[in-house]
């Protein structure tokens, strides 16, 4: 799936215009009214952040392909070793979101965008695992959003823009207290291999330093915009430290009103065949949908339901059982196998207790059956426990250790 690049023109009108210097101190972001306004947000099991709006850095405005020229940038560059990047051309695009001449992409580059060629991606999760992604957050549709997965304590990968960071930081300090894995999607929302290795770098440690602000946290996971990845992009997330998601199956929901003309109908139609294909499913899912619109947060919100029934809902991180999909060591995030709960740790590993059992048993699953506490292993509800691969709170009072560490028992 390419998507049209008339889609960023929407997500640059929601954004915040933001100076276009890049050498003052400080920028403070309005308050998220939307966010202010939701009074269900479930109570935060991970308090990272003390964030009240007022950053520390100059951030790039967030219609822009991020400078090249600012000290951070040059600093980031000289902590990167890049020299065994390879050497491929920058792909020019069409303002249609289409490479100009697919063409000319060398074979070698192995390019999603022009081939679906893959290398080292993620882009399934295990067998009877649905992994749950929302693009292009956070937006002031995001309140809704959470509020629906607040209800049954269902998490999300959510992958930020960190241009919408900057204006809507408080449904990002939401999302990441929750238990959400928040991850990085490009400060602009441009083509990856349309962008020069500067750039790219720019991009992704803009966005990266926005959510370190805000919640406290340093990602490892990234998300290119339209899927847009060859490999000298792999190269450059492998030199920052990331981990590239792509996907499996697509909603295409970002065509729907007012970004195209696809329907809810159809949207609808193409989760209900994944869901009537899913008992001769070989692996588990990675899907993408989006937080971008009115309409794509109504699709996820009707569609969810139905998903928690036939597979393990869970975020990327969850179910390849990799617990740390941020850099500081002392956080974790449930993982699928139990073995991993949501919470702060002094050190030790973070382990499920006994009251955790196995979830119910989803439709066309190898799950194990019985009853459990209302968040699952992985920090979910719904879906059938699938068993992991080899790759890598609810309304209550949070734990204090020591009285400094915070856990949530699941």
């Amino acid at each position: 799936m390419i998507a049209k690049l008339s889609v960023l023109a929407t997500i640059v009108a929601m954004a915040m215009a933001a100076p276009t210097s890049t050498t003052a101190t400080t920028t403070t972001a309005a308050p998220d009214a939307a966010t202010s306004a939701s009074n269900s947000a479930a109570t935060p099991i991970l308090q990272l952040s003390s964030f009240n709006g007022q950053f520390k850095n100059q951030y790039p405005p967030p219609d822009a392909i991020a400078p090249t020229d600012t000290p951070l940038v040059k600093q980031w560059l000289a902590e990167l070793n890049l020299t065994g990047i390879p050497n491929l051309p920058v792909v020019p695009f069409t303002d249609n979101g289409d490479p100009k001449d697919p063409s000319a992409v060398p074979a070698d580059a192995c390019d999603w965008t022009v081939t679906n060629c893959i290398n080292k991606d993620l882009t399934v999760c295990p067998k009877g695992a649905w992994g749950l992604t929302y693009d292009d957050g956070p937006t002031q549709y995001s309140p809704q959003l959470y509020d629906f997965l607040d209800t049954t304590q269902q998490k999300a990968t959510l992958f930020y823009i960190g241009g919408n960071v900057i204006q809507y930081w408080q449904s990002a300090l939401r999302a990441c207290e929750a238990g959400h894995q928040l991850a990085v999607h490009t400060w602009s929302h441009h083509p990856s291999t349309s962008l020069t290795n500067e750039q790219f770098i720019a991009e992704v440690k803009y966005t990266e330093l926005a959510i370190k602000e805000v919640c406290g946290v340093t990602t490892r996971y990234f998300r290119p915009p339209y899927g847009d990845v060859d490999n000298r992009i792999r190269g450059l997330l492998d030199a920052m430290g990331y981990i590239n998601v792509i996907w499996d199956y697509d909603t295409d929901d970002w065509q729907m009103s007012p970004g195209g003309s696809r329907t809810e109908a159809q949207v609808d139609d193409e989760f209900a065949k994944w869901i009537a294909a899913a008992p001769n499913d070989t692996t588990g899912h990675i899907v993408l949908e989006h937080e971008l619109y009115q309409t794509t947060v109504d699709a996820a919100i009707k569609n969810l339901p139905a998903v928690q029934k036939t597979w393990k809902t869970v975020p990327v991180a969850a179910c390849m059982n990799d617990p740390h999909p941020y850099r500081e060591q002392n956080v974790t995030l449930a993982t699928m196998d139990g073995n991993y709960t949501t919470g702060i740790t002094n050190g030790s590993k973070n382990t499920t207790s006994s009251t955790t059992s196995p979830s119910s048993t989803g439709k066309g699953n190898s799950s194990t059956s019985g009853n459990r506490t209302p968040i699952t292993a992985a920090g979910m509800s719904g879906g059938a426990m699938a068993t992991a691969g080899q790759r890598l709170g609810s309304f209550g009072l949070t734990t204090v250790l020591l009285g400094a560490v915070f856990a949530m028992v699941l």
